[in-house]
């Protein structure tokens, strides 16, 4: 039988450490990847959490742009102050995203009677109509945050905008 000594003459120093170290490395390896793998894995999830956040936010920034262009258009047809209910007409302007019942669509409409100020300038005469739009992101969120190193998602969305009456 040869004794360690000689398989070290054999193969030389060199090559006999090679031959050691990749024995012991294969187990190594997987430990890494193990470890590297569970990172990488919650890394990838939070991006796609905040990823489904931010189209959502878009969606509605979207909505309410396109609300508020509707309302400008057809006057009346949102309601003139309060909360609205969308018509199917102007529902469909909205992206599938966001159209359900989470949704809170808040008309202001703005009429100026043309006034005057102190100094005796003016004021222009300029109707205009304020959508704002909340959504409940709960339903879009499917990460816990008391479990992910205290990160917390929103669970509210805003948007409002505004336009001039046609």
């Amino acid at each position: 039988m040869a004794s360690q000594f000689d398989v070290r003459e054999h193969l030389g120093v060199i090559g006999y450490k090679k031959l050691r170290g990749n024995r012991m490395s294969r187990g190594q390896s997987a430990v890494e990847f193990a470890m590297i793998s569970v990172l990488a894995l919650a890394v990838m999830l939070i991006g796609i959490q905040f990823a489904l956040i931010g189209q959502t936010a878009l969606a509605v920034s979207q909505g309410s742009a396109a609300l508020a262009r509707y309302a400008a258009v057809n006057p009346g047809t949102l309601g003139q102050n309060g909360t609205a209910t969308v018509p199917t007409a102007a529902s469909a302007l909205l992206s599938p995203t966001i159209n359900d019942a989470n949704l809170t669509v808040t008309i202001h409409s703005y009429k100026s009677d043309g006034t005057t100020e102190e100094d005796g300038t003016i004021i222009p005469t300029q109707d205009s109509v304020k959508i704002s739009m909340s959504y409940d992101a709960t339903n879009k969120i499917f990460l816990p945050s008391h479990t992910l190193l205290g990160i917390s998602f929103p669970t509210t969305l805003t948007s409002a905008e505004s336009a001039l009456y046609e």
